[in-house]
């Protein structure tokens, strides 16, 4: 934090010379690398410079350990006490499609634990959001459930206190990968500073996100594969056995060697090798080459 709270007595210094020029400046020197969204009005100056804040700091997270520590202060100024972050891939409808990392920050256990054995994924509304649309409240989103499965998903999320709060979300279209930050209860809602102080940061939590999660490209499009399919074979193509590979994405040997098979018949291939040499060849069209 030392570095965080040098930055903001030098910030202020700045500010009493020329306000609204060295904030817009600072703020685009901070977001000139992302697709950021505009500083909020309405915020006062304490509540401005704070965001400027967040944002500096998260743009030099590089550790999971780092963002979970970032994400603990800024759960210690908000009026609640869960909190979570989810990277994913994303569908082309830009909603997430598969999970890849959970930083849990304060969510109660028995309710993820929970969420998973039950597949509540499947029927949690606010999964089904398009990513980078701006705060959905929870309970705006929950009053408008459909069906009998999203109706119990949303009587057991009240049942545990879930039942209100709001989530943010940012998206990445060219690597395929979006984030929702959600934070419950029913006063970070009501608090229309907090809620446009997240929203901002949000892309730049998403940033931070994707550094530390180390997630393979998205698949393109020239290979017949699945994402999770296109996710081995990358592990595969850069040397790592069927354990290592198992160790990276969090699944059993198994599961790799399943998909490995996958990956050699779609590919036509003879074996392993032969895959990876084919599946370059498809990966690094001149169309690739480029874009790159």
């Amino acid at each position: 934090m030392r570095q965080g709270s040098y930055m903001q007595k030098a910030c202020r210094l700045l500010f009493t010379v020329r306000p609204h020029k060295i904030k817009e400046d600072l703020f685009m020197a901070i977001s000139k690398t992302i697709n950021a969204r505009p500083l909020p009005a309405g915020l006062t100056t304490s509540q401005q410079w704070t965001l400027l804040e967040w944002i500096h700091m998260a743009g030099h997270i590089e550790t999971e350990s780092e963002l979970k520590a970032f994400l603990d202060s800024i759960l210690a100024q908000a009026p609640s006490d869960k909190l979570i972050l989810v990277l994913g891939r994303l569908n082309n409808q830009n909603q997430i499609q598969r999970m890849e990392k959970i930083l849990n920050v304060s969510y109660p256990s028995s309710w993820l634990e929970q969420y998973a054995q039950e597949n509540f994924a499947q029927h949690d509304p606010i999964m089904r959001i398009h990513l980078g649309q701006g705060p959905v409240s929870w309970e705006e989103r929950f009053s408008r459930a459909k069906g009998v499965d999203e109706k119990r998903f949303v009587a057991e999320a009240t049942l545990n206190g879930m039942g209100n709060g709001v989530t943010f979300s940012a998206a990445s279209e060219r690597n395929n990968v979006g984030s929702i930050l959600s934070i419950g209860g029913r006063e970070p809602a009501r608090n229309a500073a907090l809620v446009a102080m997240l929203n901002c940061l949000t892309p730049h939590l998403h940033q931070a996100a994707v550094r530390i999660a180390n997630l393979p490209p998205a698949s393109p499009s020239s290979m017949p594969l699945s994402q999770r399919e296109y996710d081995i074979f990358h592990w595969m193509s850069r040397g790592k056995t069927n354990w290592e590979i198992a160790t990276i994405l969090d699944i059993s040997e198994r599961t790799v060697k399943f998909h490995v098979a996958n990956v050699i018949r779609k590919l036509n291939a003879n074996n392993r090798t032969h895959a990876i040499v084919l599946g370059m060849h498809l990966t690094l069209s001149p169309r690739d080459i480029v874009s790159e």
